[in-house]
């Protein structure tokens, strides 16, 4: 911020025992002043009417690595965890409920849905992000139906963060060129760069780059399968900015990448003969491409600064071609060939007037689907489409400063959920300084492809089941009304910013409550099977088929001016209404859901230092979690999963032009053990080939609940040229 100013001081003669003139100066001219501050890592908006946590590049910085599904690492609000044993696929729970529930954008267009839904987060790397939303509770009307949990909005650097900082004193005025480099002991390296340049008074341009790849294969616990999948992912963006007259601008982005991995047993392990064939082994592969132009244009009325309207276009094209098994016709492998052509229009409409202020959408979508996928006990192409119209208004009262309300309702018609109502109530009240309340409730719903969007289950020799018996049923590929899942979310929440001992702090509680009314249910807990059904309230007489049942408490203090510490707690009780494993509906028990844990706790503290160097470090603790278990003789087969603690931390020197930092994760090595289930033999421990009897009826990947790797050391750099 500018504050260029002028002093004028005079000092009057006074008169003491005789006249003095003790004027000292008649005027002072002082040169311009920039006062530069630097963004909080995590911050509540105490003025939102929604619980909103935001995310800054200083933040960001203190998670190890390297893309947006590993940004949450230092966020007690998230879990992050993997899919599966052999993919690499990370996830996120917000509520405890898969990411896939929460509405993640970029820039308020779609990010993880559809064919994206597994593998989306890994796509937008950390070093691109300027900041994060996350929204607690259902989200927006505006911004669509399919926020049930939450909202996750991810802001990429653009032209303009770029050329500011280029033009900024002492820059020269050249273009800004952001590079950054990670590499770490379980051989994955990483290189980004960011640049921007003014090319007149109204456009701007920017390009992001990125490479990132792993060529060097690791088996710490010598079960014949490689920790960490090899591959490589090559990703770029390039962005205009444009400026206009009397309003008008806009932003413009095409993006394009590639991403290929590759995992399962590796003959290089030394845990197999000499002379072993890949051919003999098990293996996974997943290649995926995607092109993407997004317009974002808008206009303010300069007379009326409430009065705005604006524009969003995105085309888009993503493919996926999958492989897990034995690369031999004859041991069934499973092949996933899939393709969604896309396109999203919005138009938005702002209008504010006094206490009041309204905003209103009519959105069109349009996605083509076509998937292959053969696999043992199902097989087919599938090609449909699913349209959306969707009609939403938002209405804002703000009566006082200390009060706001925010009612909202959408219509969707879409061609697989058929007619949708979607209404959702924000409400905010500060009483007192520094003390807001908040209550939430809405609907959403959102149409799965539950055989795509959980593609790393495959990783297991499980029977794939369907409802309403063992006879394949098309609903799986989604695209029907079975496949779709409804929700209700309601929550009420409470924060306190405070000063003590002159220094700011913070405490937030919440408290939500998600019920689904329809959702598809994926039941592991037969052992040897895989069942999937759609399960509905009125079916199973209960109200609720899937919940989810969160208290959350989190405290903020900064201790001193370069000590700020963190604790939070989560407890979160979900449920899901099974059909017995014979598939009859009448039958059901309600069982935990699996892989949630019930409870977490978090303290993260920094410290930075005098000449640049800062220090931080994350202790969460995981309490027991409830597994599938493996005993054939009974149903329901449930297991506890150990409680266990995660310790990362990092020291980080910066100067002018950059930092460099040093880091670890798993810092205690707390590792799963036999995370695969089948891969050894039970007496020797030798890793078992995919012929062995043992393997074929017990191998299991996807019992997944904690670190595979153990310690893992990193080093990086950000530069700036």
């Amino acid at each position: 911020m500018k504050l260029p100013f002028l002093l004028l001081a005079g000092l009057a003669a006074s008169k003491v025992a005789g006249q003095v003139d003790t004027t000292l100066y008649n005027s002072l001219q002082i040169e311009e002043v920039v006062v530069r501050e630097e963004a909080a890592g995590l911050s509540v908006d105490s003025k939102s009417v929604t619980l909103n946590l935001n995310i800054s590049r200083t933040e960001l910085k203190k998670a190890a690595c390297c893309n947006l599904s590993e940004s949450f690492e230092t966020n007690p609000s998230i879990d992050v965890s993997f899919t599966d044993a052999v993919t690499g696929t990370k996830q996120i729970q917000l509520f405890g409920l898969a990411g896939k529930y929460a509405q993640i954008q970029v820039e308020m267009t779609p990010l993880v849905r559809g064919l994206l839904a597994n593998s989306g987060l890994s796509f937008i790397p950390g070093t691109w992000v300027q900041s994060i939303q996350l929204t607690k509770g259902i989200g927006a009307v505006n911004n669509g139906p399919e926020s049930m949990t939450g909202q996750i909005n991810v802001e990429i650097l653009k032209p303009e963060d770029l050329v500011d900082a280029a033009e900024s004193p002492g820059s020269e005025g050249r273009g800004d060129v952001l590079l950054n480099g990670y590499a770490n002991q379980g051989g994955r390296f990483e290189f980004n760069e960011a640049y921007g340049l003014r090319l007149n008074d109204h456009w701007m341009v920017a390009s992001l780059g990125h490479f990132s790849g792993r060529q060097q294969a690791t088996d710490v616990n010598g079960d014949g399968f490689m920790d960490n999948p090899l591959g490589y992912q090559v990703n770029g963006m390039l962005r205009a900015r444009y400026f206009g007259q009397n309003g008008w601008e806009g932003l413009y982005t095409f993006h394009a990448l590639e991403d290929v991995k590759e995992g399962g047993q590796w003959a290089g392990s030394g845990a197999f003969p000499l002379g072993i064939e890949t051919t003999d082994l098990w293996r996974s592969k997943m290649k995926q491409g995607r092109l993407a132009f997004t317009s974002k244009m808008g206009w303010v009325n300069p007379d009326h600064p409430d009065q705005s309207v604006g524009t969003i276009l995105q085309l888009y094209s993503h493919t996926m071609n999958g492989f897990m098994g034995v690369d031999q016709p004859s041991n069934s492998p499973t092949d996933l060939q899939g393709i969604q052509n896309g396109l999203m229009a919005q138009f938005l409409f702002r209008q504010g007037w006094g206490n009041w202020a309204q905003t209103s959408a009519l959105l069109f979508s349009r996605d083509l689907y076509s998937i292959l996928l053969s696999a043992p006990s199902l097989s087919g192409l599938y090609d449909w489409g699913e349209q959306n119209v969707g009609l939403s208004t938002e209405w804002t009262w703000n009566p006082n400063p200390s009060f706001t309300g925010v009612f909202g309702a959408r219509y969707d018609y879409n061609s697989v959920a058929s007619h949708q109502f979607s209404p959702r109530m924000h409400l905010r009240w500060a009483p007192i300084e520094g003390h807001t309340l908040r209550v939430v409730a809405g609907r959403g719903f959102r149409n799965a492809l539950p055989l795509t969007e959980e593609w790393g289950r495959f990783a297991s020799n499980r029977q794939v089941r369907f409802a309403p018996n063992s006879i394949y049923s098309g609903w799986v590929w989604g695209g029907t009304t079975d496949s779709r899942e409804i929700a209700l979310n309601a929550g009420m929440s409470y924060s306190w910013n405070f000063i003590w001992n002159y220094m700011p702090g913070s405490l937030q509680m919440d408290a939500h409550s998600t019920q689904f009314g329809q959702t598809v249910v994926q039941d592991y807990y037969t052992p040897g099977q895989r069942y999937m059904y759609p399960q509905f309230g009125s079916l199973t007489g209960s109200t609720s088929p899937m919940s989810s049942n969160t208290l959350g408490a989190a405290m903020t203090y900064q201790l001193n001016k370069r000590t700020e510490m963190r604790l939070a707690y989560r407890f979160q009780d979900l449920r899901t209404i099974y059909r017995d494993e014979t598939g009859v509906i009448a039958q059901n028990v309600t069982l935990p859901t699996p892989f949630v844990p019930k409870h977490r706790w978090m303290a993260h503290g920094s410290y930075e230092f005098k000449g640049g160097w800062t220090v931080d470090g994350t202790l969460q603790r995981y309490g027991e979690q409830p597994v599938p278990g493996m005993d054939p003789a009974g149903y329901p087969a449930v297991e506890m999963a150990p409680a266990f603690n995660l310790l990362s931390g990092q020291i980080r020197k910066a100067w002018t032009g950059g930092d460099v930092y040093l880091g670890v994760e798993n810092g205690l090595n707390v590792m799963q053990a036999n995370p695969i289930d089948g891969a050894v033999d039970p007496v020797t421990g030798a890793a078992l080939l995919p012929t062995h009897p043992i393997f074929q009826t017990q191998f299991d990947a996807t019992r997944i609940w904690g670190p595979i790797f153990g310690r893992m050391v990193y080093l990086g750099t950000n530069l700036v040229l």
